[in-house]
């Protein structure tokens, strides 16, 4: 008797295990995509946007109070942030064939990592292909230094943000969001 009691609490818990997963599937148990807003304002004189979502990641660019940026995610008490213009990052010059004196180069690999800083040490925050076409900013020990094109993303404190509507028509914006 107690074998079959047991023999039917497995089976029932073998029946919830997947109707709980499909029924959870679609859940988040933090905010939804939804749920954060699309720009918003920094509030500090100086923020950090970083590499990663906490402060041992390297620092891409700081911008300064009232200037705007693009929300695209959040995870915990960090944001998701497109990178602006002034946001550099780096690649490996073996892969960049430089085509014009005006700075613009060409990816000559697939899969190329962009790096925080020029080095194999430093976070990967995307990668590149085969013909893609970067603004080169400068070009110094095997790496060049570029402007971070569209798609890419760093990460922002929420406590450097505010989202009051009556600032947003005033703020500065960043070149590259608007």
């Amino acid at each position: 008797m107690i074998k079959t009691v047991r023999k039917m609490a497995l089976k029932k818990v073998s029946i919830l295990i997947p109707i709980m997963c499909f029924a959870l599937g679609g859940v988040s148990f933090s905010e939804t995509e939804k749920d954060v807003p699309r720009t918003g304002l920094i509030k500090n004189q100086v923020s950090n946007i970083r590499a990663g979502d906490n402060v041992n990641f390297e620092i891409l660019c700081q911008l300064g109070k009232g200037e705007v940026v693009k929300i695209i995610g959040k995870r915990y008490s960090w944001f998701k942030v497109a990178l602006p213009k002034k946001a550099y990052l780096y690649i490996k010059s073996d892969y960049l064939t430089i085509l014009s004196e005006e700075g613009v180069g060409e990816v000559n690999a697939v899969r190329v990592n962009l790096r925080a800083g020029p080095g194999t040490k430093y976070s990967i925050l995307g990668q590149v292909s085969k013909s893609e076409r970067l603004k080169v900013v400068s070009g110094n020990n095997g790496w060049h230094k570029i402007e971070a094109p569209d798609g890419t993303s760093g990460w922002i404190h929420s406590s450097q943000i505010t989202f009051r509507p009556d600032n947003i028509t005033g703020a500065s914006s960043i070149e590259g969001l608007e």
